[in-house]
């Protein structure tokens, strides 16, 4: 089964497997909230974990899918053979880590080796070096003086290397582990999962449910100011076509507020949808709602 790690009310998937596995086979997409390994420090793309809806953690505990667990031991402060762990291993990935940037560095020298040996001749002749002026041809006395000049390789890229600056530690990239990554030994603990618990909960949960087991993808709305967003394939290969909005089927909504929401999804190409319980509260019921443009003629 797939762990569901809980941690301060918040339930995540760390595993890349378990990722991948409940996107392609359960429809289950989540948010991605951490930083890729290789690329830190962008903001665009986002890497595990991955941050569930609790509709979506409900569903996975009610179509047996997956497990709730947590860590008792990781709430407990680290002890000091931990914390000398884990300063040797940071140690060691900021060692490693200033070999792959001279490694790197000299890959990019020895790549430009031509075009800095032949600044270096430029300048010891007075000859611009400019990008602009290296481009247009020399006279054939400067060529050949220019030609003349020896300049060995190895002790310039020595200097090059030299003008490196040492990798300060605070400057060194840190790992953010998806596995605890010095012991397999470490508490398990199942726990009980307790949404829905109340009327609105319940809506929201049926509502999921009701529109995941018709086929279609379900993500948070939150941003186009719904509930949820409802796409007819892969996020990655279709646009949302729905942004629904969960409410009790006696609330009255204001016109204003409808219209609002109305405007929003119009303006992004969806349909706004209500979802409600239909009177016995077995099933969910939609009111869709699409903006119309009037004509009056004279």
């Amino acid at each position: 089964m797939i762990d569901l790690i809980s941690s301060r009310n918040n339930v995540f998937i760390w595993s890349a497997e378990d990722w991948l596995k409940l996107r392609r086979d359960y429809r289950i997409i989540g948010e991605l909230i951490g930083c890729l390994p290789k690329k830190p420090r962008q903001d665009i793309f986002s890497g595990l974990p991955l941050l569930l809806l609790p509709e979506e953690v409900s569903l996975l505990l009610e179509k047996n899918v997956a497990r709730l667990i947590r860590y008792p031991s990781l709430q407990d402060p680290p002890s000091d053979t931990l914390k000398e762990t884990f300063e040797k291993y940071r140690n060691t990935l900021y060692v490693e880590q200033e070999k792959c940037l001279r490694i790197e560095r000299q890959k990019q020298v020895i790549g430009m080796m031509d075009k800095i040996i032949e600044g270096k001749k430029r300048k010891l002749l007075g000859i611009d070096t400019r990008k602009r002026k290296m481009n247009k041809p020399l006279d054939p006395e400067v060529q050949e003086a220019l030609d003349s000049i020896e300049i060995n390789r190895q002790d310039l890229l020595d200097e090059e290397m030299a003008k490196l600056p040492k990798l300060d530690k605070n400057d060194a990239l840190i790992q953010t582990h998806t596995v605890y990554p010095w012991t397999d030994k470490i508490d398990v603990e199942t726990i009980d999962w307790k949404y829905p618990c109340n009327y609105t909960q319940r809506l929201r949960y049926k509502t999921y449910k009701d529109l995941w087991e018709r086929g279609y993808y379900v993500t948070s709305g939150e941003k186009f100011g719904g509930d949820f967003l409802v796409y007819p394939g892969e996020p990655i290969m279709f646009h949302s076509q729905f942004i629904i909005l969960c409410k009790d089927k006696n609330e009255e909504i204001p016109i204003t507020e409808l219209s609002a929401q109305c405007r929003i999804a119009c303006h992004v190409r969806k349909t706004q949808v209500y979802a409600f319980f239909s009177e016995n509260e077995d099933s969910i019921r939609y009111q869709s709602f699409q903006w119309a443009e009037s004509t009056i003629f004279e």
